[in-house]
């Protein structure tokens, strides 16, 4: 997928100060992404990576929430079989793991401003990126076992190695929310900014970032990874392997359909998924 900038429709690119800044920018989902969404961050990725004048990767939300995963919406009715969902989930993860190679893999430091909630894929970029802060009113949850889908978003990659064995199993197991003082405690984030402070602070983390030496940030971006024991494509692969399975179980459809009863009662808004 190859887009003009002017193309982008659920993002926003713009590059200052050595700066590419990725922005959801579907803040009526609480900037759940649809498809098109996430092949639109892709392609943006691609962009920095190939644009000299980039020194650094900002990722943040338009509105108040930084990332709630994945638009709902797009999930085909469960009533017509669970065939058709396998496929959908396979071709999404497909494109978000694509998105967590790259923010890895670029030799580019890659920054996450985490302006709210960050759940799911949300939460999965923000531990996939080298640094993160986050507004002192930002949340943190993983949500994929309460929707009946295996643990996605290569936290099978990162969550461990950053919280630690014990914290990363409460944290999948019970579904629990961390608030933003827990996420800085947990080592998610490195800072947690009053959001009166939040917007210039990250600001010029960035701008440190991009105006560092770029050639030696990336060989120890790529070093400290490199020492891991798995890659995030075996990480990622075993990850759809699980989400396929996953979603042909009778629970995903149990699971579902009363998540999506509960949110119908709840409120008439569209109802954003991980």
């Amino acid at each position: 997928l190859i887009l003009e900038n002017s193309d982008y429709s659920s993002i926003i690119y713009v590059v200052e100060d050595g700066v590419a800044k990725i922005i959801f920018n579907l803040p009526q989902y609480g900037n759940a992404l649809d498809l098109r969404g996430v092949q639109e961050t892709l392609d943006a990725l691609f962009h920095a990576e190939a644009d000299d004048a980039v020194g650094a990767v900002l990722f943040t939300g338009a509105g108040n929430s930084f990332c709630a995963g994945f638009n709902l919406k797009e999930i085909p009715d469960v009533s017509n079989g669970q065939t058709g969902i396998s496929s959908h989930f396979r071709e999404l993860a497909m494109w978000w793991h694509q998105v967590f190679h790259m923010i890895v893999r670029i030799k580019k430091p890659v920054f996450s401003a985490v302006n709210g909630a960050a759940a799911g894929s949300g939460l999965g970029i923000t531990l996939c990126s080298d640094m993160a802060v986050c507004t002192d009113d930002a949340r943190f949850l993983c949500a994929w076992h309460s929707i009946g889908l295996a643990n996605d978003a290569s936290t099978s990659y990162s969550l461990v190695k950053i919280v630690g064995f014990r914290r990363a199993m409460e944290l999948m197991y019970t579904n629990r929310t961390l608030s933003a003082e827990e996420a800085l405690d947990w080592q998610i984030v490195n800072r947690v900014y009053s959001k009166a402070d939040f917007k210039e602070n990250a600001a010029q983390i960035a701008r440190d970032l991009a105006a560092g030496p770029t050639h030696l940030q990336g060989m120890a971006k790529e070093s400290f990874h490199m020492g891991w024991r798995r890659s995030i494509e075996e990480a990622t692969e075993f990850e759809i392997q699980n989400v396929g399975e996953s979603v042909m179980h009778p629970y995903f459809k149990e699971a579902l359909e009363k998540f999506l009863d509960k949110k119908t009662r709840t409120n008439n808004e569209v109802v954003s998924l991980p």
